[in-house]
């Protein structure tokens, strides 16, 4: 399971995701597909994780 951070934290992995996986992209299928292919899907998966990533609790919550 995540745990829960900032959105500030969310967006340092997914950039770190999208580098990742670029890096991945071109060591094994490079050969076989054009970067630009990897890119998108990157981005694809970076959007994916902020928009779905767990959020902090908010206060309002917490009392109950």
């Amino acid at each position: 399971m995540l745990p829960r951070m900032t959105t500030g934290n969310w967006f340092f992995w997914a950039i770190m995701l999208w580098i990742g996986f670029n890096f991945l992209w071109l060591k094994f299928f490079e050969p076989l597909v054009t970067q630009w292919v990897g890119a998108v899907i990157a981005t694809l998966l970076a959007m994916a994780l902020l928009r779905y990533g767990p959020r902090p609790k908010e206060e309002n919550e917490e009392e109950d």
